[in-house]
């Protein structure tokens, strides 16, 4: 574990200690509130008018262009993790280290996904700051929907992960992750409009269709935690054996 904990002081640090990194940060949360305040949500089964046009105080819209948002935000922050130490060469000084590969991956998701949720923290109650001089807001429902991002966030940045291990270019590292994460976000479109053994598997293979009907509306279940936690498993349990298999070429 301390390995992990080491591993995650490094990449968090070097996040931070990066200029682009906060002019990344600002334009996210930007452009979420833009959208939020202007647009409204007017994609699929769950439209949501923009803040000023339907002057109604929820963070529903907001909550509905996440998944989109960390299918571009999740990949920016891991495309380097792994992409960025091959190219450079220092993945074999690091994976030489005394420390196991798991620790290394769990630290690197860590440290991502922190600094996602973050992120994230600072847009839904920055929002919701202003959306209180409309109405009143139910904190239940903001509370279960930033725990739901969270959650979606963690899966977001566990496959951005898988991404840049499978490249040395970071450019290709962040097109296949945002690609990768798109593609599950359009899936949850087309559930209300196919067959019903299609439309489940389409749930299940969409965690930001997942999101939308749970947790963005701040309703949990047990079967919502065991499905982020099990989709997260399988993607670290993924990136550690590409990085197996990097460690012996």
């Amino acid at each position: 574990m301390r390995g992990a904990v080491a591993i995650f002081r490094r990449e968090f640090a070097g996040t931070l200690d990066s200029p682009v990194a906060w002019v990344a940060f600002a334009i996210f949360v930007l452009c979420l509130h833009t959208a939020f305040y202007f647009l409204g949500y007017p994609i699929g089964q769950h439209q949501q008018p923009a803040l000023w046009a339907g002057r109604v105080a929820t963070l529903d819209a907001l909550f509905a262009w996440l998944p989109l948002f960390f299918s571009i935000m999740a990949p920016a922050l891991t495309m380097g993790s792994w992409a960025e130490e091959r190219r450079s060469g220092t993945d074999e000084l690091l994976l030489t280290q005394p420390i196991s590969l798991g620790s290394i991956v769990l630290g690197k998701f860590l440290s991502a996904w922190a600094l996602l949720t973050v992120i994230t923290a600072i847009a839904v109650f920055a929002a919701a700051g202003l959306v209180t001089s409309i109405g009143p807001l139910d904190w239940g429902t903001v509370f279960g929907g930033v725990v739901g991002a969270i959650l979606l966030a963690g899966v977001s940045i566990a496959i951005g992960l898988v991404a840049s291990a499978l490249t040395q270019e970071q450019l290709v590292a962040f097109l296949a992750g945002a690609l990768v994460l798109s593609s599950l976000w359009s899936a949850g479109l087309f559930v209300r409009v196919v067959p019903g053994p299609l439309a489940e598997v389409l749930w299940y293979a969409s965690p930001s269709l997942h999101f939308l009907e749970s947790g963005a509306r701040g309703l949990f279940d047990a079967r919502d935690l065991v499905y982020y936690g099990l989709f997260m498993a399988c993607a670290l349990l993924l990136n550690k054996v590409v990085m197996e298999g990097r460690r012996w070429d």
